[in-house]
């Protein structure tokens, strides 16, 4: 959970002046970043009006020294993408206070929270397009970080803070996906580039479809099908955390009939979901403890998602086994 930096008029006049983009006219906050403080900035330059996101970096990303590289990779596999641009020297991170500075052009579109199947076929053509524009890439990128270690230590901070119930089934599922990932074959499936973070308010749609994918701060070596398990989690499940079938097997569809998925994928699919919920369940209860616990926001801007909602999602994975045929999957 962290703090929003807030900028002011100032501190935003200076920090665009490195880049060459025009006057600024007008600026806001984006209200859904949670791991870094973004700004919307709208600039005029030879009476030519733009709108750009400042990204100021709260921590480190993920991916590291590949996150510049991988967005000029995407856009020019024709993706939808932001790409970062460049200062006036030339170089595409600046500073403020101290951290990272990232700023590009703002997509159209808006994020949408009911997706409908169409939709939802445009997210798994995106991520096999994604998926096959990266394979081969031979830029160091570090390995997707929350594997069975992550899980252990994370469970382990969040003992003492559950209910037993709660807590009994963390346990449970953190010792499956252990399991899962030990295994021989799961070690075999099709790896490589994975965005690891695509959420509806990573992914902007207009009435002609979509129109970007943002926020690959999370990006790293994986395996392909969990960017798969990651989305139907957040797409593909209705408020009690149960998968819709038909949303399930569009995205699925979509994505097979671009980069087709092999027997063990379809088959390890269901565990994948599983260690997916398990891991953003993680995720966010270790976030909102630590806000909890340090209670050190006294602006009342830290942020964070409620951990209930992948509670739900890794009961419902346990209770209800998601079976899919690859004949389902022929259209």
């Amino acid at each position: 959970m962290n703090a929003i930096t807030q900028l002011d008029v100032l501190d935003l006049e200076h920090t665009i002046a490195h880049y060459g983009v025009g006057d600024l006219i007008r600026y806001w906050p984006a209200v859904n970043g949670i791991e870094n403080s973004n700004y919307f900035v709208r600039t005029i330059d030879d009476g030519r009006e733009r709108e750009f996101v400042l990204t100021i970096m709260e921590q480190p990303s993920h991916s590291g020294g590949a996150y510049v590289p991988l967005l000029d990779l995407c856009l020019d596999a024709g993706l939808p993408v932001a790409g970062i641009l460049r200062n006036k020297n030339g170089d595409a991170i600046d500073r403020y206070d101290n951290k990272l500075i990232l700023l590009s052009h703002r997509l159209p579109g808006r994020h949408v929270y009911n997706p409908t199947l169409r939709q939802v076929a445009s997210l798994g053509r995106f991520v096999a397009r994604f998926h096959i524009a990266t394979a081969g890439w031979d830029h160091p990128v570090a390995d997707y970080p929350r594997a069975a270690a992550w899980l252990a230590h994370h469970t382990q901070l969040c003992k003492g803070y559950l209910p037993y119930i709660s807590q009994q089934l963390l346990s449970d599922g953190t010792e499956e996906v252990a399991f899962l990932l030990a295994r021989h074959d799961v070690a075999a499936l099709p790896k490589g580039i994975i965005h690891g973070d695509l959420f509806r308010d990573n992914v902007l749609f207009s009435e002609r479809g979509l129109t970007g994918v943002l926020d690959f701060h999370h990006a790293a070596r994986g395996t392909l099908i969990y960017d798969l398990a990651v989305a139907a989690n957040d797409w593909c499940t209705d408020s009690t955390g149960l998968f819709d079938s038909d949303r399930v097997l569009k995205l699925m569809r979509a994505y097979h009939a671009i980069r087709p998925l092999n027997q063990s994928e379809l088959r390890l699919f269901p565990a994948f979901t599983l260690y997916a919920a398990v891991v953003f369940w993680l995720a966010r209860l270790s976030v909102s403890l630590r806000g909890d616990k340090e209670n050190d926001d006294t602006s009342g801007s830290a942020r964070c998602h409620n951990p209930e909602e992948f509670q739900r999602i890794v009961e419902k994975h346990h209770a209800h086994f998601f079976y899919l045929d690859e004949r389902l999957l022929e259209t």
